[in-house]
């Protein structure tokens, strides 16, 4: 006889890999922008979605920095003020390290804070950058916790995030070969 439980844990955990695949789809043509407002509201739409799959496995330092990440990124279309930015950070800090059962969580928070503060005193290729350094943060942390979803998104983050940059690079080079 089919154990009943074991059907609803496995509809359990397909479920909640499955928001973390859609946030990936989601997620995954952000960097194609390279309108800085257009990104930054890309990325606020992902984050809402990751911060559930983070709620639903049980991650809550990451569910927290996805929240506080999701208004940061609307907040930053609005604003560059240092205020807010430093804001955020503590926010993220304050909220994310209480709740921390593992080392490799505190990645999460630290990646945050860079591309928070890349966010909001950022622009072009050193705000990519500064994402860059995040999606390395974020994978270390999605590996260690088992997400599939989230794994493979910021791998392709990574991956697309290098070929915006590669792509705003050539538009420069391209540029200034025109002005000499």
């Amino acid at each position: 006889m089919i154990n009943s439980s074991l059907i609803q844990e496995a509809g359990s955990v397909a479920f909640i890999q499955g928001v973390g695949i859609i946030a990936f789809v989601i997620g995954a043509t952000a960097f194609l922008h390279q309108d800085d407002r257009k990104f930054r509201l890309h990325l606020m739409l992902f984050q809402i979605i990751l911060c559930s799959h983070f709620i639903l496995m049980g991650a809550m330092t990451a569910a927290f920095g996805c929240g506080i990440s999701a208004l940061r990124s609307y907040v930053s279309t609005k604003t560059d003020s240092s205020t807010m930015m430093w804001l955020f950070i503590t926010l993220l800090w304050l909220t994310g390290a209480p709740s921390a059962h593992h080392a490799y969580e505190l990645l999460t928070l630290f990646g945050a804070s860079v591309a928070t503060w890349g966010l909001f005193k950022a622009q072009g290729i050193q705000l990519k950058l500064m994402i860059l350094f995040n999606s390395f943060c974020w994978l270390t942390h999605n590996l260690l916790l088992g997400s599939i979803g989230a794994t493979l998104m910021e791998m392709t983050f990574i991956g697309m995030n290098l070929f915006s940059i590669a792509r705003m690079l050539r538009a420069r080079k391209s540029l200034e070969a025109e002005r000499s």
